[in-house]
């Protein structure tokens, strides 16, 4: 069964439109879900075609031209009177593909419409240029987020609960069924939310399935889209990143424990957020050169991933690093519902006071703190006091309280 989600909606709007669409995001996050079931709703109105760009024989059509594409499509019915939807998975395959979308949209927008995919926003980056300006939208998919993890646990009066606009609420509708937000929460916690690996029902199929993921994309495709010489130096980086959740970026550190320079370490931390694995956050300050010189933190945009490769997939309440990885998806959750002019930084003094999370929405400073427990602590109300920032949330594993500093289920947030 196919589950939508909620970025269909967002795309759905641009259909209409003359740009190509563009979605990006890792593998098996769902791209060519959405994209079938983007065709599944067109198709009782519209001309729809698909074509994986994995398979050779597919790519060799769109190598040839816009002309080869129309006159392919052409030979399955479809006229060139009207707009046909063509939609092209894993468009990076593509030798030049920022030229191919230029033409199809500059000449072809009365008869082609073009929906593509692509699981590397560095690939992409590498071969779109800015002749696209103004020709493209560009769309992320991100592993689910909670309110879709349980619509795929088939809980959809649990997810309906859960707020929209969480540093808004006077009022706390899930606090009655406390208990399974919590039950599912530790499982969305460990074992992350792709959503193959959300549907499996047995812990050894989920860790079949992340063995998989890790193998085939982290192992091998990226080695393929990008200039990697020494794999294995690459996979022990990973292994060493995993670790590090909420850490500032030490890349001399790095560097020594794996043994290469640190202009190979920024290579490779800029591969892994291009390939939608890890997210940096700057810290927040008023003046761009500080935030451009200081370090960084590292977090993971799944948990499941992130714990397999570490070697730990146990479900337990007392794990060590319980408190990290309610941080990391807090960050990831954080991430997912931001809109285009939002961004999400952390807060840190030279006393080593800080924020984990400070959200910036339109004016708006929202400083966000992770905790087991919701207790204030001195950076958190000084960082309120330097900026005058009348509200403030602490994310914690119990319930909403209101108040100048607000205590909310991290699973709001997630």
């Amino acid at each position: 069964m196919f589950y939508k989600r909620e970025l269909q909606q967002e795309v759905t709007k641009y259909l209409a439109d003359r740009e190509a669409i563009i979605i990006l995001g890792s593998r098996q996050v769902g791209k060519t879900t959405l994209l079938k079931m983007t065709m599944q709703d067109l198709k009782s109105s519209e001309k729809v075609y698909y074509l994986d760009l994995e398979d050779p024989r597919n790519l060799d059509i769109v190598e040839e031209g816009v002309d080869n594409l129309v006159e392919y499509i052409t030979v399955q019915g479809a006229s060139t009177r009207r707009r046909n939807y063509v939609f092209l998975d894993e468009i990076h395959y593509m030798k030049n593909p920022s030229r191919f979308i230029k033409l199809a949209v500059d000449h072809y927008s009365d008869k082609l419409k073009l929906i593509c995919t692509g699981s590397s926003a560095l690939g992409i980056k590498m071969k779109f240029h800015d002749a696209l300006v103004g020709r493209k939208l560009l769309f992320t998919l991100y592993p689910l987020n909670f309110r879709e993890f349980l619509i795929f646990k088939e809980r959809p009066e649990l997810a309906a609960n859960l707020p929209t606009l969480p540093f808004s609420l006077k009022t706390d509708k899930t606090r009655f069924f406390m208990d399974d937000y919590l039950r599912y929460f530790y499982e969305f916690l460990i074992w992350g939310s792709y959503p193959r690996i959300v549907l499996e029902n047995t812990y050894e199929k989920k860790e079949k399935l992340l063995a998989e993921i890790v193998s085939s994309y982290i192992y091998k495709d990226i080695r393929s889209l990008f200039d990697v010489p020494d794999i294995t130096k690459f996979n022990k980086l990973v292994k060493v990143v995993a670790r590090q959740i909420g850490s500032l970026v030490n890349v001399s550190e790095i560097a020594r424990t794996v043994g290469i320079s640190r202009n190979t370490v920024q290579n490779y931390l800029s591969i892994l957020e291009g390939s939608f694995l890890i997210v940096s956050i700057p810290p927040y300050s008023k003046s761009v050169h500080i935030e451009v010189r200081k370090a960084k933190k590292i977090y993971w945009l799944d948990n499941g991933l992130r714990n397999y490769l570490i070697g730990d997939l146990s479900v337990s309440h007392s794990r060590g690093d319980i408190g990290f990885l309610l941080e990391n998806v807090i960050c990831a959750g954080l991430l997912k519902r931001m809109r285009s002019l939002d961004s999400l930084y952390y807060w840190r003094t030279k006393d080593r006071t800080e924020v984990d999370f400070v959200f910036k929405s339109g004016r708006r400073l929202i400083p966000i703190e992770v905790k087991i427990s919701g207790r204030i602590h001195r950076g958190f109300t000084n960082f309120m006091k330097r900026y005058k920032i009348a509200f403030g949330f602490i994310a914690h594993l119990g319930g909403f309280t209101k108040g100048r500093v607000s205590t909310v289920p991290a699973f709001w947030l997630a």
